[in-house]
């Protein structure tokens, strides 16, 4: 899927379900949606071992990739 990515941020803190630490890069994207008129938006949450915060470019289009369960396989500049 086709997103352009608008704002990003790290974040990090302990679970309130677990307990356990975490950490993410979340990245602020638009796209097109059947419906919409306009765009639609939505925040995608990243690993950021996989994907540092500095790779990723504010104002440009990415390519996101999810598997069936609707984790992220890829998060590529297109």
């Amino acid at each position: 899927m086709r997103v352009h990515v608008l704002g990003k941020q790290f974040v990090s803190g302990k679970s309130k379900k677990t307990g356990k630490d975490f950490a993410a890069n979340v990245v602020d994207v638009c796209f097109q949606r059947n419906g919409v008129e306009g765009y639609a938006t939505d925040r995608i949450w990243l690993d950021p071992k996989e994907y540092p915060l500095d790779s990723i470019v504010l104002d440009k289009d990415y390519n996101v990739d999810y598997d069936f369960r609707g984790y992220i396989l890829g998060f590529t500049k297109m």
